[in-house]
């Protein structure tokens, strides 16, 4: 019971570490770009033990890269609600264009 308790918060605390150091490397290394939403996922994951519902929201932006060729990416940190069409701020890694971070909402 308790090994499960850790490996839990072993996996909660992987997920928030690879979130900062995404964030961090994008804003060391990346390249900013106008972009919209695209589209949005919802999704409902449910909790292995207790069958718990969790609703999660997945943003997709469309943006031109540096080399102007359209692509699109899952924002890695949607921290505000966004509606489909908005315009965002966004940073991108070259070489790992499908994720990007949000900046700013226009």
């Amino acid at each position: 019971m308790m090994s499960i308790a850790i490996a839990m918060v072993g996996l909660f605390a992987f997920f928030i570490i690879r979130t900062y150091f995404w964030q961090y490397n994008a804003k060391l290394n990346g390249v900013d770009a106008e972009a919209y939403v695209s589209w949005i996922e919802r999704v409902v994951r449910y909790g292995a033990r207790d069958g718990a519902e969790y609703p999660m929201t997945y943003y997709y932006v469309r943006f031109l890269r540096y080399d102007g060729l359209e692509t699109e990416a899952r924002l890695m940190n949607p921290n505000k609600k966004l509606m489909m069409g908005s315009h965002v701020r966004i940073r991108y890694v070259p070489g790992r264009e499908e994720i990007a971070t949000l900046m700013e909402i226009e």
